[in-house]
């Protein structure tokens, strides 16, 4: 009588198109296509849409071994791809996930029990690491500015994102009738915040948002200073095309104006004292510029002894630094991007 009851349970579940943007990580994506054949739901209520931004038709290759749908993709931006795999799909919820991710086997479901209430518009899940015992891995587990969601109990949102529990683009669904009400995901936005501004648009639009821990991807985060620097610029680019998109409407874009606002303003202050300590030969001068130079370090420190777990003492001096130079390269992108948008914009 249960296994009845489960499978009329089952039955009422809405239908789900998941979309996979993907592009020059040809030697991840197949890891997730095989989970995705793992998933454990009707799939005749289940399709996937690969959207493959690949030119040198490698990503085909791979994913015609799959019973799943391939669109093809200029690779002008994830958000042109998203849109391209949303025109394409025919079921009541869109899911994305990225082609660095595995979804577990009850990905899907836990996605469709997610939208019981029809007031929900947007689903957004935890991001795990897959890599465990590597430095950078860990640190964007740990660090205490989050970089992916790691709530770990159901919220239900109606007016304000939380902006320390913001959803990743990884792991979001939206119901498709919503996301055709809000026009889609703008395209003008590319390299990060390209993803939340569309939650911001659910919210705006009456909708409610839900974060459910049950629904979790894992995903294989930057393991090299290098490449995680560069991601981190990309965001600053994203951030900055988000305000030149949006101006300050909407509580990201104001956050995003406030922190580069504050980190600049910060920076400029403490290069003006160097000036006036090179021009004026005070010692004062510059003992006070290098001290607000290294001053979030030790604070940092302190941060981090008091709110790690196992309170390693390497990762307690180490986080700081990778949270100034994510930081850093953040601003830096922020700024690059807004040179060469008054550039193109002459």
């Amino acid at each position: 009588m249960s296994q009845e009851l489960c499978a009329l349970g089952r039955s009422n579940l809405p239908s789900i198109s998941i979309i996979v943007p993907t592009k020059n990580r040809r030697g991840t994506l197949r890891d997730l296509l095989d989970s995705l054949t793992q998933l454990d739901y009707d799939w005749s209520k289940m399709e996937v849409i690969i959207v493959d931004g690949d030119r040198e038709g490698r990503v085909e290759e791979i994913a015609s071994e799959y019973p799943f749908i391939i669109v093809k993709d200029e690779g002008t931006g994830l958000n042109k791809a998203r849109n391209i795999g949303v025109k394409r799909a025919t079921h009541e919820i869109v899911a994305f996930t990225d082609d660095d991710c595995i979804v577990p086997r009850d990905w899907a479901l836990k996605i469709a029990e997610s939208f019981s209430d029809p007031s929900i518009g947007f689903v957004g899940g935890r991001v795990i690491g897959y890599y465990k015992g590597r430095l950078l891995s860990d640190y964007i587990e740990e660090t205490i500015i989050p970089m992916m969601p790691r709530f770990e109990e159901k919220a239900m949102i109606t007016k304000k994102l939380d902006l320390l529990n913001l959803p990743a683009g990884c792991n979001m669904s939206f119901r498709r009738d919503v996301l055709e009400k809000i026009n889609l995901f703008d395209d003008r936005i590319t390299y990060g915040f390209d993803d939340l501004e569309s939650v911001e648009r659910v919210l705006n639009a009456g909708f409610k948002v839900l974060l459910n821990p049950e629904v979790r991807v894992f995903h294989r985060h930057r393991t090299k200073l290098a490449e995680f620097l560069s991601l981190n610029f990309r965001y600053g680019r994203g951030g900055a095309l988000h305000l030149l998109a949006k101006r300050s409407k909407g509580r990201l874009s104001q956050w995003i104006l406030k922190y580069l606002i504050g980190v600049l303003s910060g920076l400029g202050f403490i290069f003006l004292l160097f000036v006036a300590a090179l021009i004026t030969g005070l010692h004062l001068l510059m003992g006070i510029a290098l001290g607000l130079l290294v001053s979030p370090w030790p604070i940092l420190v302190g941060l981090y002894a008091r709110r790690l777990k196992n309170r390693r003492m390497s990762k307690v001096l180490i986080y700081p630094i990778i949270d100034i130079l994510r930081g850093l390269a953040f601003t830096a992108g922020a700024l690059y991007q807004f040179l060469i948008s008054a550039f193109k914009g002459r």
